[in-house]
């Protein structure tokens, strides 16, 4: 199978939470955490709307993990930062700080369905080369 088209496969994929390393507690369309038993999880991936993915160990995350308090979280290495953009992102936060968080993928499309207020949600994941 092309690599592309294995990529569009990827949010059936994360949806179906068959493959083990995708398998993941809670509901949140845009995140995964570890399951329980597993502890820390190692490194961070990330999936872009078109189905592109990087991942960055978590050792390799510089301190301070920097958030704003409701619609940036920014995490740096010596190569990247991470931009996460998004809304109520106070639990994504706290996970990815407990290195819990195994993923996080950007939506679909523009117009996620279902989302109440206060619901956590990720609009844009940008990658910043550090020069």
């Amino acid at each position: 199978m092309h690599q592309s088209e294995l990529n569009r496969s990827i949010p059936t994929l994360i949806k179906e939470r068959s493959n083990p390393i995708l398998r993941t507690r809670g509901t949140s369309e845009f995140y995964g955490i570890a399951e329980e038993r597993e502890g820390n999880v190692i490194a961070l991936k990330f999936i872009t709307n078109l189905g592109e993915q990087k991942a960055i160990h978590y050792h390799d995350i510089i301190s301070p993990m920097d958030y704003n308090g409701d619609s940036e979280i920014r995490l740096m290495t010596t190569r990247v930062t991470v931009i996460i953009n998004g809304s109520n992102l106070d639990s994504l936060f706290d996970y990815i700080i407990q290195h819990q968080v195994k993923w996080i993928k950007e939506p679909e499309n523009s117009f996620p369905e279902g989302l109440k207020e206060d619901d956590l949600e990720i609009t844009s994941i940008r990658f910043e080369t550090i020069q």
